[in-house]
């Protein structure tokens, strides 16, 4: 997680330059991606792949992969989840 003057800052950011959203407040409030694997931050669908598939129910599942490393994130929620250093 990298914060930066209390303002969270997305890790993705050179993956997907386009972004806009590359740096939240803390008064912003909206949810972001964590991926525990490499350790990311991401702000926006850019950095994601959403990945379907089917269970043995015939079923679809969406599931949020990290553009980095390939490992499911984990939805989150700005600045209540965070951990105060």
């Amino acid at each position: 997680m990298t914060i930066i003057a209390q303002h969270l800052k997305c890790d993705l950011r050179d993956r997907c330059a386009s972004c806009s959203k590359y740096l939240w407040s803390p008064k912003q409030k909206g949810r972001y991606f964590y991926c525990s694997d490499c350790r990311s931050d991401i702000l926006c669908d850019r950095g994601l792949i959403q990945n379907f598939s089917t269970d043995r129910d015939g079923i679809i599942q969406k599931k949020n992969l990290c553009m980095k490393c390939n490992a499911e994130v984990v939805e989150k929620m700005w600045p209540e989840d965070t951990i105060e250093l």
